[in-house]
C-alpha cells in the first residue's frame, strides 16, 4: 500500500482568536509544557517550532502520540474539563499562545474544531505509519516526515537532514532504541543515511522514499 507523507498541508493557518493572548510564550527545546494529570485551564496554539505529545506505556516507555506543528491548536482536554492526558514536550525552541475558552465566539470555536479535526487526520495517518511494514520502512517514513518539520532542513548540497536522536525515532516508531540504532547503522552501510551527533542526513532521499512506500 502506497502511503502519503504527512505534510504541513494538514496544518491549519493560525486564526486570530479573541480568547488568545496577544504575545506568544517562549518554550526552550527539551522543556515540558505540561504533564499528564495536570489541570487543563486553557487550550494552546503553537506559533512556531515543533512539539510532541507523549504517553507512558505500561512497559514504562514513552510513545509519541502526535506531533504538534505551527498553527495547531491543542490541549483539547480543556474542552471537557479533564486533566491533561499527555505530556507535551518541545522538540525545538517554540512559541505558544494560551487560548481562554470563555472568550471564544461560536465562529472561533469552529476554527478550533477544524484544527483538531486536521490533527486527528494526521494522528490516524501516523498510526498506520507506525504499524504498517517492517521497522526499517517505518524509520524511513518517520525521518522523511521529520525532515519536513522544524526538526529538519537541507544542507547546502540540497540533501535533507533531521535533528533527532535514536531515542526520539524509537518513540516515534513504536520500537526500542537498540533496534533503531542497529537499523540506522545498517541503513548507513547501505548508503541511505549519514548519521552524526543528533543529526541524520538523508543521503539517498529517493531510495528512502521508495523504501517507505512514498514514491
Amino acid at each position: 500500500m502506497t502511503m502519503q507523507p504527512i505534510s504541513s498541508s494538514f496544518t491549519t493557518s493560525a486564526p486570530e482568536l479573541a480568547g488568545s493572548e496577544l504575545h506568544g510564550r517562549p518554550i526552550r527545546r527539551g522543556d515540558t509544557l505540561y504533564y499528564a494529570g495536570d489541570l487543563s485551564p486553557s487550550l494552546y496554539q503553537l506559533e512556531s517550532g515543533l512539539l510532541r505529545a507523549v504517553r507512558l506505556t505500561p512497559q514504562g516507555r514513552n510513545l509519541t502520540v502526535r506531533h504538534i506543528r505551527p498553527g495547531d491548536i491543542f490541549g483539547e482536554e480543556a474542552l471537557h474539563g479533564l486533566n491533561r492526558t499527555h505530556q507535551v514536550i518541545a522538540l525545538t525552541d517554540a512559541s505558544i499562545r494560551p487560548i481562554h475558552l470563555q472568550h471564544l465566539s461560536g465562529d472561533e470555536l469552529w476554527k478550533v474544531t477544524r484544527s483538531l479535526s486536521a490533527q486527528l487526520q494526521r494522528v490516524m495517518t501516523d498510526g498506520v505509519h507506525i504499524q504498517d511494514g517492517e521497522l526499517r520502512e517505518r524509520i524511513a517514513r518517520y525521518l522523511l516526515n521529520l525532515s519536513d518539520s522544524s526538526l529538519g532542513g537541507r544542507h547546502a548540497s540540497g540533501q535533507p537532514f533531521v535533528r533527532a536522536t535514536h531515542e526520539l525515532i524509537a518513540e516515534g516508531t513504536g520500537a526500542t532504541r537498540e533496534s533503531v540504532s542497529k537499523l540506522i547503522g545498517e541503513m548507513r552501510d547501505d548508503g541511505l543515511l549519514s548519521p552524526a551527533y543528533r543529526c541524520i542526513t538523508l543521503t539517498a532521499e529517493k531510495d528512502l522514499r521508495k523504501l517507505a512506500g512514498l514514491s
